[in-house]
């Protein structure tokens, strides 16, 4: 049996879920939708649903002529893609940390910091280079003798990059994203990797919920998420930064970086140092 997948390319994020509304009310109907705004490709939108089942023919052809748009049907294999692709990552190393699947838990250094990561359907496996980019700087403060003692991670995916705080500083740790999905990953994360009394995890949109904001002001804040995003954060970041407190952006595309921190140096922050992998640039900065 196959599973059926439907791509599409539209100008605005309205225009996304007046489509994806019309999606959902097909039958078949998609098993999930998701909207996305692209990267670097300011005002444009990706739309993509999940069938089990191939979609009407009759309806996807009517929502193209009336939005004006050309859906890409595709048919893929109906497999466990998740434990596929967890099998094929190799572990990977930013300087003494070591993010790694459950296939190479037996396989560790006992040199290195291990992150055991099950990503599940929730960003950071510690492959991309935001994640590396985020591990290095955090590496770098260590080597220089930066200490901290109340974290946050704000849109932590798996919660790698709050358990490499955990597993070298004595700090409170806090984790949030605003995907349940992501929650549910970090907090199975951290259990077995024995973080779960350590790091504290929260369901939050940013700064937007009472948990964190209690536990504030922070002296180090990751922020790996992305260029737009990380802007509209700016003001919340300031608020909740201690004086002379750290803070480390990524998700960051390298021709995006003077604008992000333009925006951090316009709410209090100067610039630290830099970190640039292939195409993405990591920012760490503090607040003066």
């Amino acid at each position: 049996m196959s599973n059926f997948t439907a791509f599409v390319k539209v100008s605005s994020e309205n225009k996304a879920n007046i489509i994806a509304s019309s999606l959902e009310r097909m039958i078949p109907s998609p098993l999930g939708v998701g909207i996305l705004e692209i990267e670097g490709d300011e005002g444009s939108w990706e739309l993509a649903a999940f069938f089990s089942k191939k979609p009407n023919s009759l309806e996807i052809k009517i929502l193209e002529v009336v939005h004006e748009i050309e859906f890409v049907i595709s048919k893929i294999a109906n497999k466990d893609w998740i434990s596929h692709v967890q099998r094929d990552l190799k572990p990977v190393r930013a300087g003494r940390f070591l993010v790694y699947g459950n296939h190479y838990r037996d396989t560790v250094p006992l040199n290195l910091s291990g992150l055991r990561i099950e990503a599940a359907m929730a960003f950071g496996t510690g492959h991309h280079a935001t994640t590396v980019g985020c591990l290095l700087a955090l590496e770098q403060l260590k080597k220089n003798n930066y200490f901290f003692w109340n974290i946050a991670d704000i849109g932590c995916g798996t919660g790698v990059l709050a358990m490499a705080a955990a597993s070298v500083y004595n700090a409170r740790v806090l984790a949030c994203d605003t995907d349940e999905v992501a929650v549910e990953t970090a907090r199975y994360n951290f259990q077995v990797n024995g973080f779960n009394l350590k790091i504290f995890l929260v369901k939050s949109n940013g700064f937007n919920n009472r948990s964190i904001l209690n536990r504030g002001p922070f002296d180090l804040i990751f922020a790996n998420i992305l260029a737009n995003p990380l802007c509209r954060l700016a003001p919340n970041m300031a608020k909740y930064t201690k004086k002379n407190g750290i803070i480390i952006l990524s998700g960051i595309l390298n021709r995006q970086a003077t604008r992000v921190e333009r925006y951090y140096y316009e709410n209090g922050f100067l610039r630290l140092f830099l970190k640039r992998l292939d195409q993405w640039t990591t920012i760490v900065m503090y607040r003066k």
